[in-house]
């Protein structure tokens, strides 16, 4: 096994960076920025560490780069202030007699956004462990039909 980053390691850097900047964007819409961007990171990274990727494991990174995407973008757009979410609680909040400001809805999402990336950063690194079992676990599987 090569030794260099994991897959996890770019999957979280992603989401934790899409929370903490309430990056939110959008290229045609959730599976169109998935595919060309933040899957093949991840297949490339696990690949570049394992050598190899077998079929479960790719089905499985794809799935989770998806999960990682989901986290920046649904918790990571009450940080940013002129996100769509924001404004929507502030206006219905008004038509309640609650005035409140966005930044005041941006400073209440910033807890909850830390939470999501803390439990990303969990999740990717379980996953990544899973992974790397998996594989190693093929790889003495393929060791033995060859001799």
């Amino acid at each position: 096994m090569k030794n260099s980053h994991s897959w996890e390691s770019y999957v979280s850097v992603y989401t934790d960076s899409s929370i903490c900047c309430g990056l939110v964007t959008k290229v045609g819409g959730h599976v169109q920025f998935i595919r060309p961007l933040v899957n093949p990171m991840a297949y490339g990274a696990t690949h570049n560490k394992y050598g190899r990727v077998g079929k479960q494991e790719e089905e499985l990174i794809k799935g989770y780069s998806a999960a990682a995407e989901n986290y920046g973008n649904f918790f990571g757009q009450n940080v940013f202030i002129a996100s769509g979410g924001v404004l929507l609680v502030v206006g219905t909040l008004e038509e309640l007699g609650i005035t409140v400001t966005p930044l005041e809805v941006s400073k209440a999402a910033i807890p909850i956004a830390v939470i999501a990336g803390l439990m990303a950063l969990i999740q990717n690194w379980i996953v990544d462990k899973r992974i790397e079992s998996s594989l190693a676990q093929s790889s003495k599987d393929y060791d033995r039909e060859v001799i």
